[in-house]
């Protein structure tokens, strides 16, 4: 028996004749339609099943059902007879693996608005894509224009997508040494372009380029046919800058100058060299040489080194590489020898490819997030990280979160942090939910101080960050485990109150009107209450698990038992409140998700008050 009888959150069975109508009604559609057997979705991730939803007829409210024992407050009856309302599984209890679902899908669409948002706002997506096909152009024409053997085939990989160009490997194969006759750059350019704008460039997938040089010319050919998996630093977003910044351009020179200066070649003889560089987005990360390897001894007399001009061939190879996301490494070979009569060795890269690091749980999203950051950065549109902050709390937080996952957590390894580890350690849409509500006990000043560090540390690098700058960082996160321990204060427990109500509707966008229409009269009621977050501090305390929308009167005979439960143990442990918590939840969650009583159930809300307040009394002595 329920307090209102009549107002369902999960239908009673149909009539048997019905059914039947039903049967004969989807037989005959399915042998009019024709259903493919299998498809491709596209996006960023696992998608939640969609649930069931039917519509419950609302008979009005009146004093029989007050009666019924379900007391004071009693919300009047909707005018409208049709409502929606999620039949979320047993008792009005979601699975974990569902609301686990739900959390996923929000951050999902969040991520993803992002990305839409910089990709269209400020800025000329036509003029972008002319801007990605020249730099391309540009390089690949400016690694022909040194070969001059005829027989030489230079081959580029690119990652094509939303005609954005990502090299991902490079090799050049040696002619038969004679000489060719100059070519003519300009017809060279038109076929290039025709390749990377209309051939290639509309697709999605591994693109390879292969250039062989004839006597006067370049013939060009491609393969778009091969598949492969998409490689983690690929971009989505052609950007609209016209090369490499001076100071990028610099610090590689400096650092191939320096490697070339260390090679020495046998006289009249020929060496490999192996080096490692390891970058994050277009900065250097780090780099070495690797190896240093005689392949062919000359006739005698002392080494050589190599000739300038191969710091500049390969500053000029690994630039491209730059223009990727995220952590990797890129792994080139040089071929080096020496002629007799020559002042310096020679040296030509001979292969370049990436290697890239595990993937990380959420590098997707990140990756995504960054790139759309990134390009505001690399463009100048706005400035990257202003542009960001205009965004709002909920980008920025998953933002921060998959950043801090992305970078792992040595970067944060702090005395005296061990919640905020904990916490930081978790699911991409977890560590997100928790930064939220964690960032939002430090004091205003301490926020601002966080986000413009960490901004600073996403779109510039660690390495960017003062040693002083660095100090204040840890320093908020150890502040950060302080704050997260510390009872929370009125008014930010309506904040999070409010903030639980408004993710609570994109979690169950069904129910988004009837909250917005309803107001008071439909809760968001926190399974743990707001009072006890402390004692759980590398939990979200507005995690999609802990929240659960019911009646205002059944929001209230809950709120009676924790006033019981409080005045019992003042200062509970999280044991206690978690006990407290299964208790309440085992009595009261068929009334959980659901805007009207459910129908065909035994007991009625004073029973399960009764029955809960029993199952207190029993667990917690002195509780009255």
């Amino acid at each position: 028996m329920s307090t209102r009888p009549g107002n369902a959150c999960s239908a009673g069975p149909p009539p048997l004749w019905v059914g039947w109508v039903l049967l004969v009604f989807v037989l005959q559609a399915g042998c009019a339609t024709g259903v493919p057997r299998r498809g491709t979705l596209m996006g960023l991730g696992h998608r939640p099943p969609t649930p069931q939803f039917f519509n419950a007829a609302v008979p009005a409210r009146g004093p029989a059902a007050s009666a019924s024992g379900g007391g004071a407050g009693v919300p009047p009856a909707s005018a409208d007879t049709s409502e929606e309302v999620w039949a979320g599984g047993p008792g009005g209890m979601a699975s974990s693996e569902e609301v686990r679902a739900r959390a996923r899908r929000v951050e999902e669409e969040r991520a993803e608005a992002l990305v839409r948002a910089a990709q269209r706002e400020g800025r000329n997506p036509e003029a972008a894509r002319g801007a990605e096909a020249d730099r391309a152009l540009a390089r690949v024409e400016g690694l022909c224009s040194g070969v001059e053997e005829v027989g030489a085939v230079l081959a580029f990989t690119f990652w094509v997508e939303g005609r954005a160009l990502t090299l991902v490997g490079y090799e050049e194969e040696r002619g038969g040494g004679r000489e060719g006759r100059p070519v003519e750059a300009q017809e060279l350019a038109r076929v290039l372009r025709l390749v990377l704008t209309q051939y290639a460039g509309g697709r999605t997938g591994e693109v390879v380029l292969r250039l062989r040089r004839e006597e006067a010319r370049w013939a060009v050919d491609y393969d778009a046919a091969r598949t492969v998996a998409r490689p983690s630093e690929a971009r989505r977003l052609p950007v609209r800058m016209p090369g490499t910044p001076a100071g990028t351009f610099l610090t590689f020179h400096e650092l191939a100058g320096r490697w070339m200066r260390a090679v020495q070649v046998p006289a009249g003889g020929a060496a490999r060299v192996e080096l490692e560089v390891r970058l994050e987005d277009g900065r250097l990360a780090g780099g070495e040489l690797r190896e240093v390897r005689r392949t062919r001894e000359g006739p005698g007399g002392s080494p050589l080194s190599l000739s300038p001009e191969v710091a500049g061939h390969l500053v000029q190879v690994l630039l491209p590489f730059t223009e990727g996301l995220g952590p990797r490494t890129v792994r080139m070979v040089l071929r080096a020898e020496h002629r007799m009569g020559e002042a310096r060795a020679r040296g030509r890269v001979e292969s370049a490819r990436v290697e890239r690091p595990p993937p990380r749980p959420g590098q997707s999203w990140y990756l995504s997030m960054h790139e759309a950051t990134l390009l505001r950065w690399r463009e100048g549109v706005v400035e990257g990280s202003a542009w960001l902050a205009q965004r709002g709390g909920e980008e920025l937080a998953l933002w921060f979160a998959l950043g801090i996952i992305a970078k792992g957590l040595g970067f944060f390894a702090t005395e005296g942090l061990e919640w905020v580890t904990k916490a930081l350690g978790r699911e991409p849409e977890v560590v997100a939910g928790w930064l939220r509500t964690a960032l939002k006990r430090l004091t205003p000043e301490e926020s601002k101080t966080f986000g413009q560090l960490w901004r600073k540390v996403s779109l510039e690098g660690e390495q960017a960050l003062s040693r002083s700058e660095r100090k204040t960082l840890r320093g908020l996160f150890v502040r950060l485990e302080q704050a997260i321990r510390e009872p929370l204060d009125t008014n930010l427990k309506d904040t999070l109150r409010a903030d639980a109500r408004g993710y609570y509707a994109e979690l169950y966008p069904q129910f988004k009107k009837l909250l917005s229409e309803q107001g008071i009269l439909l809760p968001v009621h926190h399974r743990r209450p707001l009072q006890y977050a402390h004692l759980f501090p590398d939990e979200n305390i507005n995690a999609a698990e802990n929240l659960a929308m019911l009646q205002k009167y059944v929001h209230e005979e809950i709120n009676f038992l924790w006033g019981r439960f409080r005045k019992a143990r003042p200062d509970p442990t999280a044991d206690e409140v978690r006990r407290a918590t299964e208790i309440i939840d085992k009595q009261f969650e068929p009334w959980y998700h659901c805007a009207k009583d459910p129908s065909g159930l035994l007991k009625t809300t004073q029973q399960a008050r009764d029955a809960a307040l029993r199952d207190l009394r029993n667990q917690f002595p002195g509780l009255n």
